[in-house]
């Protein structure tokens, strides 16, 4: 179809793009869009629309992380957004971008791989991790999948490429109750001894601790959680749980519990809906560092102080049920996460059984059966 020239008010010569399309309920509609420099940009804007209007994989990768977002949109966290769309503006489009999707191969794919797992991170000077870098092919693999189910792309090139990186990080870090008593020795700033402590003795993740407010804080001694904490574009903001499992109430220690209030009650003009924390995640990373390294114990990261509690509790012989129910996980993100804290548990099971058996490991004699006695019924037979 063709676009038209125009002359702007400053006497600029422009192209707009002006064409009907059907849309997604049957309807006739009118698109245009104007501001294009050259004339084949205003033909390949019209052209993308309305490939991607007729689901057809001719149009550019880009136009399907278009749709793509859009989608998405409306389907998963703020949060879990913005992770997702650094990724793809960081790793994908600049290399996929002008490409037609359904000319994308295993190859380009394995290409790509290659390059991204060669980066050198700037800010540490070595490489991404392997479950970041695992974290950029999911999101590709999760586009293209996409372009599967909905625009008719005939397989995602991902699967015959592979996959690279890993989903864990090495060995699990977390700190055992005397090496968390020693670093708490070494933290001064009552605020934050008071956010790890709710951490390590409650399981919370950061976002959830960093959330709470007076009146979650309940005369039963319960940290009730449903909410979780976010600064975006320079905002703070409170958000729902990471899960639908995250919504639950803790029971705290009485130690705990008396140490939470006497700090409530110690914040000036603090309204039962304001925040108990007022820094950021990074504050409490640079907190734990400096008092790991104080006290000389190894470096973890905040967020393993949920690790640490999950150990303790399975230490003092709780279930992994029970883990999961107080940590807001399922029992089968626990299970994968801390299954390897429970080496033991199996012959323990077993021992415990054999000390409570009653049958001895004996044949009784009645039961012996006397195998000549045997021979001549079947040969009479």
């Amino acid at each position: 179809m063709p676009v038209y020239k125009y002359k702007t008010k400053s006497g600029a010569i422009k192209w707009l793009a002006a064409f009907w399309y059907t849309d997604w309920t049957g309807k006739r509609r009118k698109k245009k869009k104007e501001g294009f420099d050259k004339r084949s940009d205003a033909l390949a804007f019209e052209r993308e629309f309305l490939l991607k209007n007729s689901r057809d994989c001719e149009m550019s990768f880009a136009s399907l992380v278009e749709l793509y977002r859009a989608d998405a949109e409306h389907r998963v966290r703020e949060g879990t957004q913005e992770t997702q769309d650094s990724i793809i503006d960081k790793w994908l489009l600049p290399y996929f971008g002008e490409l037609p999707v359904n000319e994308i191969d295993a190859v380009t794919i394995r290409n790509w791989q290659n390059t991204v797992m060669s980066a050198i991170n700037p800010r540490t000077g070595k490489k991404y991790s392997e479950t970041y870098i695992r974290s950029i092919n999911s999101r590709l693999s999760a586009i293209f999948n996409y372009a599967v189910k909905f625009y008719n792309l005939k397989s995602n090139p991902c699967h015959p490429a592979g996959f690279m990186g890993k989903k864990k990080a090495g060995k699990m870090k977390f700190w055992t109750l005397d090496e968390f008593n020693q670093a708490m020795a070494h933290v001064t700033n009552w605020s934050f001894r008071v956010a790890f402590m709710l951490m390590y003795w409650l399981g919370l993740r950061e976002g959830e601790c960093l959330a709470l407010q007076p009146a979650d804080i309940l005369p039963s001694k319960v940290a009730r959680i449903e909410k979780t904490h976010h600064r975006r574009k320079g905002q703070d903001k409170n958000g729902p749980p990471k899960t639908d499992n995250s919504y639950r109430d803790v029971s705290m220690p009485d130690f705990l519990y008396d140490e939470v209030m006497r700090y409530i009650d110690a914040l000036y003009d603090i309204d039962e809906h304001d925040r108990i924390f007022y820094f950021q995640k990074g504050t409490l990373g640079r907190a734990l560092n400096e008092a790991a390294k104080a006290a000389g114990v190894k470096r973890i990261r905040v967020h393993d102080l949920r690790h640490s509690h999950a150990a303790l509790l399975v230490e003092l012989g709780y279930s992994i049920v029970a883990v999961a129910e107080r940590l807001g996980d399922t029992v089968e993100v626990a299970m994968s996460t801390y299954a390897h804290l429970y080496p033991n548990k199996m012959e323990q099971v077993a021992a415990d059984l054999n000390r409570h058996a009653t049958i001895k490991n004996e044949t009784p004699a009645a039961v012996v059966l006397d195998l000549e006695k045997v021979e001549k019924e079947i040969s009479k037979k």
